[in-house]
């Protein structure tokens, strides 16, 4: 049940990431912020093992290194999405989603630029990939389990 709580909260969090970023780009601070003091909350009154969640910090923070070393070829904001999304989700699971939406968000990308909708060194919002992952690896937990 608990989890399931975190899996709830991460869904509204992503999905208002995703229609924030497809309008502007950018991402929220304010939406940002309210999320992180959520994660803590959460983990104060439903604790889990420190374990379960800090990897997924661990590679959120590597994300935010990549975007700066490739001067934001992957963005600050979802190197903070990965990051927010780990207090709520257990490393794997945040693992998982992240690389369902590079190669969701890969596929996509080759066929726009085959289809000349989109250029070379042109971006796409990725936080949209990841709540489409988010959705696709959680159906996939459920149905595994079932």
């Amino acid at each position: 049940m608990q989890q399931m709580f975190r899996y709830g909260i991460t869904a509204v969090f992503l999905i208002g990431c995703s229609l924030y970023d497809v309008k502007t780009r950018k991402l929220p601070g304010k939406w940002l912020l309210l999320f992180i003091i959520a994660g803590i909350f959460v983990n104060i009154f439903f604790p889990q093992p420190l374990f379960m969640w800090i990897g997924g910090l661990f590679f959120g923070g590597m994300i935010l290194s990549f975007g700066k070393l490739s001067e934001e070829q992957i963005g600050y904001g979802d190197g903070l999405t990965v990051i927010v999304s780990a207090l709520f989700l257990r490393t794997g699971e945040v693992i998982g989603m992240f690389v369902t939406a590079l190669f969701f968000c890969a596929g996509i990308a080759a066929v726009l630029f085959a289809t000349g909708k989109i250029r070379r060194r042109m971006g796409l919002p990725f936080t949209p990939f990841l709540t489409a992952a988010f959705f696709i690896c959680r159906t996939a937990a459920f149905l595994s389990d079932g």
